[in-house]
């Protein structure tokens, strides 16, 4: 019962995530013909401000919200006062956040300020955010289906009002109302799951340290993007870059969506057979999503580096060729990635190992800040993708570094070797494929298919358990609904 519905929650959490990053895939088209890449630097990089403000608002309430809710998922009452107490605290923290915005726009004005100005309702719009309760209670279906209303909604009046360059202003009014829309929809009914408590400041605060300590890394994780197109945006002379930069990872991360997704939704399965059956299931379930993760990650780096360049030009237009040169660069990040958030998200936070994950993103951070000064100002876009992989590639060895005296990697390496070949030899014939028919659509579905049918081709050969799986489940699916 507890696999079931551990798949189910994946399958939901995975459907959220790609419903969260294929709207930009639909839109980004669009937005880069009807804004050009000025236009659209110019939003990424007052966004990429604004964000930060979000960030101190909601904390690491985040994930500190998720675990907590999870370990007293069974319990009704335990599960109101938590609730009530955390909450109260994002309310408190998003109010102040807000105001210090404010004040800071007051007192420096600038360019942009308009869209500042605008920009700051999304500070607000965060208040109402709860979805780390649902994903603490499992209800992945709920926020699946929240968020896929509001992308199909959000599509839509993009391309109804959003026409030209100068239309910057509709498309951030656009973003709020659907951010206060998607947050404020997850409160109905929500007292089927608890009843409302009223809580003592105090009781409130007595989270706040436990949230500073996952507020640290969730600050160093975003240097690594949002901070990054502040720094391209400050440092370099072409605000364009900004854009070709945002694009870049907003592949990367859809990408990763299917990955990193493992841990979102086993950290508090992971959490409750913890206190149920001890360290020693911690492990097993980690080692099984160590070797998905890498059963998924290695085609998608291999095949996002032979396929973008062949793909960014008739998709985004040659106006953001350079994205399919970061994309190339950036791929690898695509396997460091989906590592240490098994290695972190999962392995370490559920052992409450807090104090580890943050010194290593917290590493990653400064590392970061450092090869972005040496590379953003002579190489724009290009110097914050080389930044990227040098730090992600940083972060994943001092997690493993962290982990691997308490847990045994012999299994996960030898998964390791057989899909790097099959994912190398996948993405050799893929790439020889976009050289020879060059730049176009029918060239990426024929990568595409071609690229699937080698690797999976190659994991039969090798007889790879994890695919034999698979298989197995698509039979009995495919039996059930003939019977």
């Amino acid at each position: 019962m507890k696999k079931n519905k551990v798949a189910v929650n994946y399958l939901y959490n995975v459907a959220y995530q790609v419903l969260t990053f294929l709207t930009p895939l639909i839109t980004t088209p669009y937005l880069a013909r009807h804004f050009g890449s000025e236009s659209l630097g110019i939003y990424n990089y007052t966004y990429s401000i604004i964000y930060w403000f979000i960030l101190f608002g909601m904390l690491g309430l985040g994930i500190y919200g998720n675990r907590q809710i999870a370990k007293v998922s069974d319990d009704r009452q335990a599960r109101s006062r938590t609730f009530s107490e955390i909450f109260t605290l994002q309310v408190i923290n998003v109010l102040f956040s807000a105001l210090l915005f404010y004040l800071v726009l007051r007192f420096t004005g600038g360019q942009y300020h308009d869209i500042f100005v605008l920009q700051g309702l999304m500070i607000l719009a965060s208040l109402f955010d709860i979805s780390w309760f649902f994903n603490g209670v499992e209800n992945f279906k709920r926020i699946t289906l929240r968020n896929f209303v509001v992308k199909i909604a959000t599509i839509i009046l993009i391309f109804l009002i959003i026409k030209n360059p100068d239309q910057i202003i509709d498309y951030v009014w656009i973003n709020i109302g659907m951010t206060f829309f998607s947050n404020l929809v997850m409160w109905f009914k929500i007292g089927e799951y608890l009843d409302f408590v009223k809580v003592k400041i105090k009781d409130a605060f007595k989270h706040y340290k436990k949230t500073f300590v996952l507020f640290l890394p969730q600050i160093a994780t975003s240097v690594y993007s949002i901070f990054t197109q502040t720094m391209i945006g400050a440092l370099y002379s072409n605000i364009g870059d900004v854009a070709f930069y945002n694009q870049a990872y907003k592949f990367i991360t859809m990408c990763l969506t299917i990955t990193t997704t493992i841990g979102v939704v086993m950290l508090p399965r992971i959490v409750h057979s913890k206190a149920q059956e001890g360290e020693k299931k911690v492990k097993e379930l980690t080692n099984k999503t160590f070797k998905i993760a890498l059963f998924l990650a290695l085609p998608l780096a291999f095949g996002v580096a032979a396929i973008s360049v062949y793909f960014i030009p008739w998709f985004l237009t040659n106006e953001f060729r350079t994205v399919g040169y970061l994309l190339s660069i950036m791929a690898v990040v695509i396997v460091f990635i989906s590592l240490t958030n098994v290695m972190g998200t999962q392995y370490l936070l559920s052992l409450d190992r807090d104090k580890e994950y943050t010194i290593s993103v917290v590493c990653g951070c400064i590392i970061n800040v450092i090869c972005n000064l040496g590379l953003i100002m002579y190489l724009g876009a290009i110097g914050a993708a080389i930044s990227t992989v040098i730090t992600e590639f940083l972060v994943f060895l001092i997690q493993y570094f962290m982990v691997r005296k308490t847990f045994d990697f012999s299994g996960v390496l030898a998964k390791f070797k057989r899909y790097f070949l099959a994912a190398l030899i996948m993405g050799v014939i893929i790439f020889i494929i976009g050289y020879y028919l060059g730049a176009g659509i029918v060239t990426n579905i024929i990568q595409l298919i071609v690229g699937i049918a080698v690797y999976f081709t190659i994991l039969f050969i090798f007889k790879d358990d994890l695919l034999k799986f698979l298989i197995d489940k698509i039979r009995q699916m495919i039996q059930i609904k003939i019977h």
